[in-house]
């Protein structure tokens, strides 16, 4: 179990809600782009050029994913709010080792100890996320 202060507990939680308004902003504004309005230049340029196409496809999957990583990463600081208060918070899921405060100031979502997001990181690098 993982034993913050009051103050400590308060900044987790005030850099938790300050990333999540951040992701919500960007997320909005990826939305508010995603009609389309920045491609159909790229495509009016040059109707049936074959290689606009492809940049307009390649900027909109572009798109898709960064929206895709934000919004996986805005329901992890979600769970990580619901868990904030609960006695296994701040512990490395792998190992059980206490995660650092400022590990967690850095990243209010973490789950994992330094060295054990490491090792995940190699042994899942490459391989494919759930889509929105």
């Amino acid at each position: 179990m993982n034993k913050f202060t009051q103050t400590e507990r308060a900044a987790i939680r005030k850099a938790l809600q300050q990333r999540k308004a951040a992701l919500l902003a960007e997320i909005r504004a990826a939305l508010d782009e995603s009609g389309d309005n920045q491609y159909r230049a790229i495509l009016g340029n040059a109707p049936g050029d074959s290689s606009d196409e492809a940049l307009a496809s390649s900027l909109a999957d572009l798109a898709a994913a960064r929206m895709d990583r934000e919004v996986r990463e805005y329901r992890a600081l979600e769970a990580a709010e619901q868990r904030l208060d609960s006695p296994g918070f701040g512990i490395c899921v792998e190992c059980g080792a206490a995660i650092p405060v400022a590990r967690l100031l850095a990243n209010p979502a973490a789950a994992r100890c330094v060295k054990c997001q490491e090792i995940f990181d190699k042994t899942h690098a490459g391989q494919a996320h759930g889509s929105l």
